[in-house]
């Protein structure tokens, strides 16, 4: 078993403390780390795999860092990627994760003055006592080195995670690999949410989004009446039918316009539409604990 870190981009702890999970942890940022901290490092010859510079561009707009316990590398990105949709379903904005490494930001913070005898009484008490270049090993790994991500509507979406939130997600995350298991299509939708915000052409992103709907909800004529209707009767149990009905409908015709050139540059309300759209779809799922067929969708509808 392995522990990776992952910075995370824009997002704010709502305290100081650390939250634990069993596979997840939250750790706030405590120190600053200095591109000499990150010079170090590559002066050691540690695998970072990226330029020290390059990681430095990332560092100021990081507050929070998620560690994931597992067996790879490969596994804590797609573990990663589903806490990251389940806190993006409790109302929290999109956010980049630029790379991942083996010890906190807490912990190489400082490492570059604490490789000297001399500058080491210059840190905080607190960062005196560490690892070091030279006796440790400091892995890292590119993950999402991209400089554009969508955020969504900002009355909506909130760039701080309390405890609460963060729990609540590690626990769903539970619960949607098991709907994973039985509903393949599943992980489309999570993919999608995941996804979506990293490209940066909104007109894109909506069809990436209208494109997963399509793929699990969609099929035979009139689309875009049957699948409002299927996604407004899925979402009931967490939203209002109606509500919904509308939103999906005035997202496709975005979708069809995008499509067939109408529409060149999508605005920020069409894609928070059609984001909210499949936040809501993934919410429902989960809340169901099943994807169900468009003919159950249909019956329960008809049945009211």
């Amino acid at each position: 078993m392995a522990r990776f870190y992952f910075p995370q981009l824009f997002w704010s702890p709502f305290s100081s403390e650390e939250v634990q999970t069993e596979t997840f942890s939250m750790h706030p940022r405590r120190w600053d780390v200095s591109v000499f901290d990150l010079y170090s490092l590559a002066a050691e010859k540690h695998p970072m795999r990226m330029t020290a510079e390059l990681m430095q561009i990332f560092m100021p707009n990081v507050n929070l860092e998620i560690s994931v316990d597992t067996t790879d590398l490969s596994e804590a990105k797609r573990l990663l990627d589903i806490l990251k949709v389940m806190l993006y379903i409790e109302g929290i904005k999109p956010t980049i994760t630029p790379f991942a490494t083996s010890h906190s930001l807490n912990e190489y913070a400082g490492i570059n003055y604490r490789s000297s005898s001399t500058l080491r009484e210059k840190l905080p008490e607190e960062m005196r006592n560490g690892i070091t270049a030279k006796e440790s090993r400091v892995e890292g790994w590119p993950v999402e080195l991209t400089f554009s991500v969508l955020r969504g509507d900002s009355e909506s979406y909130s760039n701080t995670i309390d405890a609460n939130a963060f729990i609540k997600a590690a626990e769903a995350v539970i619960a949607w690999q098991e709907i994973e298991t039985h509903f393949r299509k599943a992980s489309i939708l999570r993919a999608a949410l995941a996804k979506a915000p990293l490209m940066p052409d909104r007109s894109s992103s909506i069809l990436h989004i209208w494109q997963a709907l399509e793929s699990v909800f969609g099929g035979g004529s009139e689309l875009r009446f049957r699948m409002s209707l299927s996604l407004a009767e899925l979402c009931g149990p967490v939203e209002p039918r109606a509500e919904t009905y509308e939103k999906a409908k005035k997202s496709y015709s975005d979708r069809s316009s995008i499509t067939h050139g109408t529409i060149y540059h999508a605005d920020d309300k069409q894609w928070t539409r059609a984001w909210g759209l499949l936040v809501r779809a993934i919410r429902a799922i989960l809340h169901r604990k099943a994807i169900p067929s468009e003919n159950d969708l249909f019956s329960a509808l008809l049945s009211r």
